[in-house]
C-alpha cells in the first residue's frame, strides 16, 4: 500500500507537526529540521481528526473511523488516555470530528451514529437534563427546485432560510417537551401553547404512511376549533391583492401595441 497523508496538524506553539498516514500510523514531526521523532501507534483505522490543545503545546488528539480517541504526549510520544467508541448492539461509531473547548477542560466530538459525545472534568449531571435523541423534524424533508433553480421545501413549498424555526424531535419523529423546544434559536420566548406541534400522516417513496410533524398549532384552537388566527387571513389577503395587480399588469401589457387606435371594445 502506497502511504497516503490524510491530516496533518501543529501543535500549540509550532515546534512539531503531526501527520495521520493511511496505515493507521501518526508521526510526530520536528517542525524546523523535518525529523521524524515518533511513530504513534494505536488506531486500527484511517485518522481524519487531529487537534491540537489550545495552551498545552505537549497535547494532540487524534480520532478515526475505528473509534478510538487517543490523547497523546508528543513530546514524549506516548498516549494520555484512551477511549473507544462503542455503541450498544451497533458496533462502534467512526468520529468524525472532534474540538477542544477554550479552556482545554473538555472536548466533544461527533460519531457517525449522529452521537455528541463531551468528554471532560467534572460532574455530568447538567448534561442529563437534555434528551438523548434531539433532530430537527425538518432534518430530512424532501427539497425540490423551482423554476429559477432556487431550493425550496417541497412540503411547504417555501425556501427553509425562510420556514418558521423546526421543532425538535427524536429518532422516531416524535416531539420533545415544551421546555426543549425553547433551546431552538428563535423559540426561547414562545409561551407553552405556540411549542405544541402539529403532527401529520405523510406516505413516503415506498408507500408506507408515517406520522411527521407538520406544523404548529395553539392550544385554544385545537380545543375550541377557531379560525385560523387574524395574521393567516391578513396574508392571505395580501396575496391575493398581489395576485390580481400582476393578472392586471399582464392585461394591460398585451393589449393593443398601437396605442389603442382601432376600434373600441364594448366594456
Amino acid at each position: 500500500m502506497k502511504p497516503k497523508v490524510t491530516m496533518t496538524a501543529w501543535n500549540q506553539n509550532d515546534d512539531y507537526v503531526v501527520t495521520a498516514v493511511n496505515n493507521h500510523l501518526l508521526k510526530v514531526w520536528n517542525s524546523r529540521t523535518g525529523q521524524l521523532l515518533h511513530d504513534l501507534v494505536g488506531h486500527a483505522d484511517e485518522v481524519f481528526v487531529l487537534e491540537t490543545h489550545p495552551f498545552d503545546s505537549r497535547i494532540m488528539l487524534s480520532a478515526g473511523h475505528d473509534g478510538n480517541i487517543f490523547i497523546w504526549d508528543i513530546t514524549k510520544g506516548t498516549k494520555t488516555k484512551h477511549y473507544f467508541n462503542m455503541i450498544e448492539g451497533q458496533g462502534h461509531g467512526a468520529v468524525f470530528d472532534c474540538k477542544f473547548s477554550p479552556d482545554g477542560q473538555h472536548f466533544a466530538c461527533t460519531d457517525s451514529h449522529g452521537h455528541l459525545l463531551i468528554f471532560g472534568f467534572g460532574c455530568s449531571k447538567p448534561y442529563e437534563k437534555i434528551p438523548d435523541q434531539m433532530f430537527f423534524h425538518t432534518d430530512y424533508r424532501p427539497l425540490i427546485r423551482d423554476s429559477n433553480n432556487y431550493v425550496l421545501d417541497e412540503q411547504t413549498q417555501q425556501a427553509p432560510h425562510l420556514m418558521p424555526p423546526p421543532f425538535l424531535v427524536d429518532v422516531d419523529g416524535n416531539p420533545h417537551p415544551t421546555k426543549y423546544q425553547r433551546l431552538v434559536p428563535g423559540r426561547e420566548n414562545c409561551a407553552d401553547e405556540h411549542l405544541i406541534p402539529q403532527l401529520g400522516y405523510v406516505a413516503t417513496s415506498d408507500g408506507e404512511v408515517v406520522e411527521q410533524v407538520i406544523g404548529q398549532q395553539t392550544v385554544d384552537q385545537e380545543e375550541q376549533n377557531l379560525e385560523p388566527s387574524v395574521l393567516d387571513g391578513m396574508i392571505r389577503q395580501l396575496q391575493l391583492e398581489q395576485d390580481q395587480r400582476n393578472g392586471a399588469d399582464q392585461e394591460s401589457a398585451s393589449g393593443d401595441p398601437q396605442g389603442g387606435e382601432g376600434t373600441p371594445r364594448r366594456g
